[in-house]
């Protein structure tokens, strides 16, 4: 679905060129149809109808547009989860944070394995800030954590650090066994009749996890 390619809204569109923009989403198309292997510097100058030259002339490598991609990746999935965090009820938000962040691997399978390739980030690259950036939806369900504690929903004596990543590792996990099928309507052995429930009520049995009685 790229209903939302024409707006694009990174967080550094600003300091781009337009043609450095069309390589991005023409990228992101690309990988979403025809997965990474798919995804080479020939095709994306073939789309684009544009030599590959004048791609070099923005991005030295494929490895470099990915990082691009994973900067609007990062935008796309804050936007998904960010209504949830106006959510008053404590209980109800944290399920949503869990429920959208799902939902948003389910909708951008692709971009949300690149998200994920964290073992090809140009680590050496990405300034302090920016890594911040990067994981603010780990650091969101961090401070959700430690917002339940002042209300007292959550116990004091929970590690918020050690229990975010906890509970954003069994996130991930499902995630991924629903975008690669492992998880499924259809699946012979461990079919799922209703995966929008089966993630509800896997939200609600984690959130509880770390809730008062």
């Amino acid at each position: 679905d790229h209903r939302d390619l024409h707006s694009f809204p990174t967080r550094r569109s600003s300091d781009l060129e337009e043609l450095r923009e069309a390589i991005i989403k023409v990228s992101l198309e690309l990988g979403s149809e025809l997965g990474e292997d798919g995804l080479t510097m020939r095709g994306i100058a073939s789309r684009l109808g544009v030599s590959a030259t004048a791609l070099y002339q923005h991005f030295e490598s494929k490895s470099q547009i990915l990082n691009e991609i994973r900067i609007f990746g990062i935008e796309r999935l804050w936007q998904a989860i960010q209504p949830a965090l106006e959510i008053e009820d404590f209980s109800d938000r944290l399920v949503q944070l869990i429920v959208r962040y799902v939902e948003f691997a389910r909708a951008e399978p692709w971009l949300y394995t690149v998200l994920m390739q964290h073992d090809e980030v140009q680590w050496d690259r990405v300034k302090g800030e920016d890594v911040e950036w990067a994981i603010r939806p780990l650091l969101e369900l961090r401070n959700a954590l430690e917002a339940g504690q002042k209300l007292g929903k959550v116990s004091d004596k929970l590690d918020v650090v050690t229990s975010s990543l906890q509970m954003w590792a069994a996130v991930h996990g499902l995630s991924s066994l629903l975008i690669n099928g492992r998880i499924s309507e259809k699946h012979p052995m461990f079919p799922a009749p209703d995966e929008s429930s089966l993630i509800l009520t896997f939200a609600r049995t984690l959130a509880a996890t770390v809730l008062h009685a």
